[in-house]
């Protein structure tokens, strides 16, 4: 098939850039052309990335996959009206270049933010190419748990707006793909005419695999640590594992180190000072992606962290699937399809989000356990990736989307 990808994150981006890219090198590896319809690369630090400069349009070729990169307004600060005009920004740019896109067969279309989602309906609208839906987060519940509206009249009036036009882009997509199974439930419920899938994120697998070999260490070797590695926000709940280490003042053994960087990152420092466990939580910044699995194997396990929100029920953080693909166990403190799958494949400790006491607790139980315990969990972790979450199972059923939305229109 000749593919399009409509996404705004693509590499060289990290975290939100790298499962769109993982998407479009697996699609192609199956012996698909693709093609990539994106912005240029701002995110994490809220500019263009060096090397880059924004223009009305450019084209380049990445890993052999043909890009289009078209302008937004970057910014991934907490103002939510430079927020907004990064997502309709991109929207509105890819809307003007998504001609780019009118030899495919289909359109895969990279649903966050929802926005994005405007381009592929235009295409639609002019040429009759069918689109294809991949779910990253529900709309609108995503923009109203992230405070940046703030006033009640006013979020109320944009929740009504954007439940229109979703049940609208819904309604008219060829096909609707979830990240998880009550997801996939929930978007049965807002419109889509044919039945919603779950296709679970992967990860790059030429990065996240168990580490091997030998490394200099970046963690202080004097306690075991926990770690925390992703975006660095409000809707993370971080304070809750700094005040698990807080509570934890008899075992000064136990640590944690946030990887990662976000608006909320300046506040969790000041927390850890107040609290006095600055020396107990380390807080590493962004790091390049191919540094991850050695980091991460320094760490006893990783901490998948959200708040506790209806909307994360039907989420699964990438954070865990990177996890599991590197081996890693895993504290788990979301709830839903993300807690679930965690038990059911033993890959390590669940607990209640936004739990202090909780999270405590499994800090010491996961370092209590001991290493042949930890590695048991990692074992079951990675057994679990490669059988149920991995590129070639993912991609095997996108495909099966994707055909199915082609033979409809056909």
């Amino acid at each position: 098939m000749k593919i399009g990808i409509i996404s705004q994150w693509y590499e060289p981006e990290r975290g939100s850039g790298a499962h769109p890219t993982a998407i479009a090198e697996a699609l192609r590896d199956r012996g698909h052309d693709v093609r990539v319809l994106t912005g240029f690369p701002s995110y994490p630090e809220g500019r263009v990335h060096s090397g880059y400069s924004m223009k009305l349009r450019l084209r380049e070729t990445h890993n052999g996959i043909e890009l289009l990169r078209v302008p937004d307004v970057p910014s991934h600060d907490q103002s939510a009206l430079r927020r907004a005009l990064t997502l309709t920004s991109f929207a509105v740019s890819a809307c003007t270049q998504v001609g780019w896109l009118r030899d495919r067969d289909v359109v895969l279309t990279y649903l966050t933010p929802a926005t994005v989602g405007l381009a592929p309906w235009a295409l639609q609208l002019m040429t009759k190419i069918p689109y294809v839906l991949y779910v990253q987060d529900l709309w609108p519940e995503t923009v109203v748990a992230s405070g940046f509206i703030g006033n009640d009249k006013a979020s109320a009036a944009v929740e009504r707006g954007i439940n229109r036009a979703l049940r609208k882009l819904y309604h008219h997509a060829s096909g609707v793909v979830a990240i998880s199974p009550t997801m996939a439930e929930t978007l049965a419920s807002r419109g889509a005419t044919t039945p919603p899938v779950s296709v679970p994120n992967w990860v790059d697998e030429k990065t996240f695999v168990p580490a091997a070999g030998e490394w200099q260490r970046t963690l202080p070797a004097d306690r075991t640590w926990l770690m925390y590695a992703g975006g660095v926000g409000e809707l993370q709940a971080l304070q809750h594992a700094i005040r698990a280490v807080h509570l934890l003042s008899g075992r000064p053994d136990i640590g944690l180190a946030i990887v990662g960087d976000g608006v909320a990152r300046p506040g969790l420092e000041r927390m850890a000072c107040g609290l006095g466990v600055d020396d107990r939580v380390l807080f590493l910044g962004s790091r390049p992606m191919e540094e991850m699995p050695r980091l991460m194997a320094e760490a006893a396990a990783q901490l998948v962290s959200l708040r506790d929100l209806p909307l994360f029920a039907g989420t699964i953080p990438s954070k865990i699937q990177a996890a599991m693909a590197c081996g890693s166990p895993i504290v788990c403190a979301v709830a839903g399809d993300a807690a679930r799958l965690v038990a059911e494949t033993d890959s390590g400790v669940v607990v209640p989000p936004e739990t202090d006491m909780a999270l405590a607790e499994a800090f010491v139980r996961m370092v209590d356990a001991g290493e042949e315990a930890r590695g048991r969990w990692g074992a079951n972790a990675r057994r679990a990736y490669v059988e149920e979450l991995s590129a070639a199972a993912g991609a095997e059923r996108l495909e099966q989307v994707l055909s199915r939305a082609v033979e409809s229109v056909s």
